[in-house]
């Protein structure tokens, strides 16, 4: 469903290459997910929380807390705000799952700088998370 929605978000937009056709997916889908979970938490039941299957275990599933994905989302627009290439890879990775290759790529920059941005990211999305938490 997610994908679905994101090709139709997509269909008729001019893109100049794979890469930055995964690029706008990659936004498309986290603009899609996050207006489901916002939709989904408005319901009066089923709370906060949604079973996810994960990739890497089939038939496997765990709960993930429905605020916690919608706190990343306001963080993600903080980081924009700072440093837009920054968001921008959390982005693809995280909501578009793109190699780090491919967002070297779109982002025309070193595959090593993609890295960094992501390891700085990833802690810098922990700090905040957790500091929201106390």
């Amino acid at each position: 469903m997610l994908v679905h929605e994101a090709y139709l978000r997509l269909s008729g937009y001019p893109w100049k290459s794979a890469t930055h056709y995964l690029a706008l997916a990659s936004r498309a889908m986290r603009q899609f997910m996050i207006d489901y979970l916002r939709a989904k938490m408005a319901q009066k039941r089923d709370g906060a929380w949604l079973r996810v299957g994960l990739e890497d275990t089939p038939g496997d599933a765990v709960d993930v807390d429905l605020n916690r994905i919608l706190d990343i989302d306001k963080l993600l627009d903080r980081l924009a705000e700072e440093d837009p290439r920054k968001a921008s890879v959390v982005e693809m990775r995280f909501f578009g799952g793109l190699e780090f290759s491919e967002i070297a790529e779109r982002l025309k920059v070193s595959l090593i700088t993609v890295k960094r941005d992501w390891q700085f990211c990833r802690a810098w999305l922990f700090e905040a998370l957790t500091a929201q938490e106390a």
